[in-house]
């Protein structure tokens, strides 16, 4: 069971990937070395920040063809945050990098485990989850 208290404070993005039902994993849609903060305050305000921080697998990151990045390249969004059924973060959207996602609640999955935070999502297309396992600050 976990409650608001476990998860208040600051969060660095530890790792960021794909699950599959089966258990195996691939590189997450930020890559293999995604940073993030995440920030859950008492008051029920939250921030996400997540980015990429190399050039997607195929992208020339010579200074010559130097890769200036995309919007898909970061994410991020804040608004109010709650813990629903002992096991779920519900993240309710008020401003965000991607119109797509404001004024939406974003459920995730919600676990702790040796001082890692793990949120995960279940996809409805090509893989099962995305997961984000978060540490402390």
């Amino acid at each position: 069971m976990l409650s608001e208290k476990d998860i208040e404070g600051v969060w660095r993005l530890k790792a960021h990937f794909y699950l599959e039902d089966d258990g195996s994993t691939s590189e997450g849609p930020l890559g293999d070395r995604a940073d993030g903060l995440l920030i859950y305050h008492a008051d029920g305000y939250m921030a996400a920040s997540l980015m990429r921080t190399e050039p997607p697998t195929g992208q020339s990151d010579s200074p010559q063809e130097a890769y200036l990045g995309s919007v898909d390249d970061y994410l991020g969004y804040s608004g109010r945050w709650h813990i629903r059924d002992d096991d779920l973060v519900v993240h309710q959207v008020a401003i965000g990098s991607h119109s797509r996602v404001v004024n939406t609640e974003q459920v995730r999955e919600a676990r702790m485990h040796k001082g890692v935070l793990r949120l995960q999502r279940r996809l409805g297309g090509p893989h099962a989850y995305v997961v984000m396992d978060w540490r402390r600050v």
